[in-house]
């Protein structure tokens, strides 16, 4: 968990206490969240990331705050080494299909980006892709961090408070759907 945050929480639902986790460090899987249960049978340490939404429902993994750790490009930097883009902001929603590895997200504002500088606006965005070839195509990552959406995630019929955030990413290529602004 991250102190402050929406997603944030002392304990889980099964009395380990909350902590933060690397899932992913430079593009190499290094944890998985972890129940009680799934802890025991990958014969690792609980980590505090099984919750309910309330004491009638069972505790399952869940999320708490996602982010990605800053870099060191500045958005300015970022923006102007890029010739040809789009500029999202605004997270409204995003779900994963976890089955399949993919991911859609939808923006509240978008702007192309022509020779490094921000032109047409653009409203209701949304991007999707596959997951882990998306995040391979990261070029840049940004040197501040922003957490924006403080909304709830709903797996297994339970809606639980979350978070995500982190700093601007320049990615190579990935699917854009919108409207004119």
């Amino acid at each position: 968990t991250l102190p402050g945050q929406n997603g944030s929480y002392e304990y889980d639902h099964e009395g380990v206490p909350g902590q933060r986790h690397l899932i992913v460090e430079k593009g190499i899987l290094k944890g998985y969240l972890h129940s009680l249960e799934t802890a025991a049978r990958f014969g690792a340490s609980p980590n505090g990331s099984a919750r309910a939404q309330n004491h009638q429902d069972p505790p399952i993994i869940r999320m708490s705050n996602t982010a990605i750790e800053a870099g060191t490009w500045s958005f300015e930097d970022m923006l102007a080494a890029t010739e040809d883009g789009l500029f999202l902001t605004g997270g409204n929603w995003g779900y994963v299909f976890t089955g399949q590895g993919q991911f859609t997200c939808n923006v509240e504002h978008a702007y192309a980006i022509k020779n490094g500088q921000l032109a047409t606006h653009y409203r209701n965005v949304c991007i999707s892709g596959k997951t882990l070839e998306t995040l391979q195509k990261v070029t840049a990552v940004g040197d501040r961090m922003e957490f924006e959406l403080g909304g709830t995630c709903g797996k297994n019929g339970q809606s639980m408070s979350v978070d995500a955030g982190g700093p601007h990413l320049r990615i190579s290529d990935v699917i854009v759907g919108g409207q004119n602004a």
